[in-house]
């Protein structure tokens, strides 16, 4: 049995795609207000709204379903251990030591962690097909974020920075293959509410001692607009929709769809901020959806055969 809330209407991969689309949002906001905002305390704040927006909808199905959210305790809690408190916690510090280039790189290797991951977890397989969209998919995200220069890949150096991106996107792929065994009672809305509720106490402590340590959370028209959006629409709209999308195609095809946040972060700089628009643009974007064709391209037909 399924998860009525969990099978939408809509595509899971429309869904995917626009959570790829808010998601290159979220980065470019929280790139923008490294140095003004703690990191720490943003990430708290991100999964404290969070909660509060999604508690009126979430609540009625937790409650309906304490029992099984009992039961099912230690797994929710890592579930939000990984996503909320750990993805964020680990990214949002990480942004504060690397470079742009290293950071997209990192971000954009979450297929590949969930195929590791997944393996590692479940003993899951890969088809050769999804083996050719993974490397070619990764191959358009570097021809963006390296800009068609091989030579800026010789000059990358790993630092505490890449090592604290890397664990985030760890996180994020434990979380995207555990988040199959999470209780079919719950749908998506009560799913990301109770990860809010837990992720977020899982943070209270680090904000406290960040704060503690000097680093108040100032709370100006920056910071409660940048905490607004990604509250509102990376941590309730698109965490909402990658949990539908997930659950419908598996975690190995929804991280392909990764890939497409470089493009869109690509899109948003040349519109928003007036950046030129390269020749290495247009093959990375090409690679990346012939990337993404190949390793969901079975997927799909398999999923009208059986309709």
């Amino acid at each position: 049995m399924t998860r009525p809330a969990l099978n939408p209407p809509a595509s899971p991969y429309l869904l995917l795609t626009l959570t790829a689309l808010i998601w290159a949002g979220h980065t470019i906001v929280v790139r923008a207000v490294v140095g003004e905002i703690p990191p720490l305390g943003f990430a708290f704040w991100r999964w404290a709204v969070a909660a509060l927006v999604l508690l009126p909808f979430g609540l009625p199905a937790l409650w309906r379903h304490r029992a099984v959210v009992r039961r099912h305790i230690r797994l929710i809690t890592l579930l939000s251990a990984c996503q909320a408190t750990g993805f964020s916690a680990f990214v949002y510090v990480g942004l504060q030591y690397t470079d742009a280039v290293n950071g997209s790189l990192l971000q954009g290797s979450l297929p590949i962690n969930v195929v590791v991951i997944a393996w590692l977890i479940t003993g899951a397989t890969i088809t050769a097909r999804q083996s050719v969209g993974v490397a070619t998919g990764f191959a358009g995200l570097a021809m963006i974020v390296l800009r068609g220069d091989l030579a800026t890949a010789v000059e990358l150096r790993l630092n505490i920075g890449d090592l604290m991106m890397w664990a985030g996107v760890a996180c994020s792929a434990a979380f995207s293959v555990l988040l199959r065994r999470a209780p079919r009672e719950l749908d998506a809305t009560a799913l990301t509410t109770v990860n809010g509720i837990i992720g977020s106490a899982l943070l209270l402590p680090l904000y406290a001692w960040e704060w503690a340590d000097g680093r108040p959370m100032p709370f100006d028209a920056t910071a409660l607009a940048a905490i607004a959006y990604v509250s509102v629409f990376s941590s309730v709209i698109a965490q909402v929709f990658w949990v539908m999308g997930v659950s419908r195609v598996g975690p190995a095809t929804a991280s392909y769809f990764i890939y497409l946040t470089p493009v869109f972060g690509t899109i948003m700089a040349i519109a928003i901020l007036g950046e030129s628009f390269g020749w290495f643009h247009a093959a990375g974007i090409a690679l990346i959806f012939g990337g993404i064709w190949l390793a969901t391209g079975s997927a799909a037909r398999s999923s009208r055969r059986e309709g």
